[in-house]
């Protein structure tokens, strides 16, 4: 063969060759990419799972409602007498919230500030049935409490696994909202892992669920339910505008750390103090500027604002403007990271920590205190 047409031979088989490679790697013609992206267009929706529909959210809540109930509150008036009261009665104050049965004997939790100071006690089951309640016991800080009927065979909420629950998933808020009887709104769980949400003067929720399910005034002590008609939370707190309302922001608290309270409030009676874990400084998300100027070399961390003077942070060593990179050997991102480090701890735990200082890192370690009381603060 003469060496023109060799020449030709390889040029056919080597342009085949880069089209087969060409073609195998993906490389369409634009005509080819157009049509590809026009046939996408016109091809039908790919059939997924159904989504629970009005039977499974009415479904969950009729397994949760029954063991929903509404609590009356009265209180004598704390005063000294005046002439008036002698032609007439003093009147109670009067407060409503709701409950939910843990037992077929009577046990109710409920909010502490649902029951705070009351003398007398009402609660009325979703039947109709009314009794007269006690209080066991609460958690002032926690802002759970258990209270008893004389009852038996009462319906009761099944508890279900808060650590399982994501973002996303249906909520089922059951409660006595604004006095007027069970009522039942839905939505979904917005966040989960809030942590120290300060809810009145010195009272935070340690961690709650977050959703836009309708809460509002009388809601609190109920509960909020999966689309099984699980307990998954207490209802607790709402963010409301100054005229009050819900806005679709409402917190509860998770089923699984109202699990560990209540068992507290049953083995020891009254009002329980908890020992909760405490370092004692205030802390922020790293800023930009904090970046520049302490020469961070990512936003990661969180910088200490302000040290308590004779706190364990204070003993630890740390410092304004030091940037906690790790702690307990965990990297830390983000406050609420932090703040899951601190919660998981006990007072007497020595933790081990990395902080930005002076361009370099720099190990402490720190020793965890018992969080004073809200009126020691």
């Amino acid at each position: 063969m003469s060496r023109p047409w060799s020449l030709v031979l390889a040029f056919v088989f080597g342009f085949a060759a880069c089209a087969f490679i060409v073609r195998w790697l993906g490389f369409q013609p634009p005509s080819q990419s157009r049509q590809l992206v026009l046939t996408t267009l016109d091809a039908p929706a790919r059939q997924v799972g159904s989504v629970p529909d009005a039977d499974a959210l009415a479904n969950a809540s009729a397994r949760i409602e029954p063991a929903v109930v509404n609590i009356d509150t009265f209180m004598r008036p704390r005063r000294p007498l005046r002439l008036d009261d002698f032609f007439g009665p003093q009147e109670a104050m009067r407060g409503s919230g709701s409950g939910v049965i843990i037992s077929p004997d009577g046990y109710i939790i409920t909010n502490h500030h649902v029951v705070r100071g009351a003398d007398e006690i009402v609660v009325s089951l979703a039947d109709g049935r009314r009794f007269l309640g006690r209080i066991i016991g609460a958690d002032a800080q926690s802002d759970l409490a258990v209270i008893k009927v004389n009852a038996n065979g009462l319906p009761v909420a099944e508890l279900g696994d808060s650590d399982r629950l994501r973002v996303g998933e249906w909520a089922i808020a059951v409660g006595n909202p604004l006095g007027l009887g069970s009522t039942v709104t839905v939505g979904v769980i917005s966040a989960l892992n809030r942590r120290r949400l300060m809810v009145d003067e010195g009272r935070y929720l340690e961690v709650a669920i977050q959703t836009d399910a309708a809460i509002n005034q009388g809601n609190s002590g109920g509960a909020l339910a999966n689309i099984h008609g699980q307990l998954i939370g207490i209802n607790t707190a709402i963010a409301a505008p100054p005229g009050g309302g819900s806005i679709g922001i409402g917190f509860a608290i998770p089923v699984n750390h109202v699990k560990k309270v209540v068992r507290d409030i049953i083995s020891q009676g009254g009002s329980i103090q908890r020992t909760r874990p405490w370092i004692g400084f205030y802390f922020e998300a790293v800023r930009p500027s904090l970046m520049r100027r302490v020469g961070l070399p990512d936003p990661n961390g969180v910088v200490v604002e302000e040290v308590l003077p004779g706190s364990p942070a204070d003993k630890a060593g740390l410092r304004t403007e030091d940037v906690i990179r790790q702690f307990g050997g965990r990297p830390i991102r983000s406050t609420q990271e932090l703040l899951e480090e601190i919660m998981k701890r006990r007072p007497g735990d020595r933790v081990e920590a990395r902080v930005w200082r002076g361009g370099k890192e720099v190990p402490l370690t720190v020793t965890i205190g018992e969080a004073p009381s809200p009126a020691g603060r």
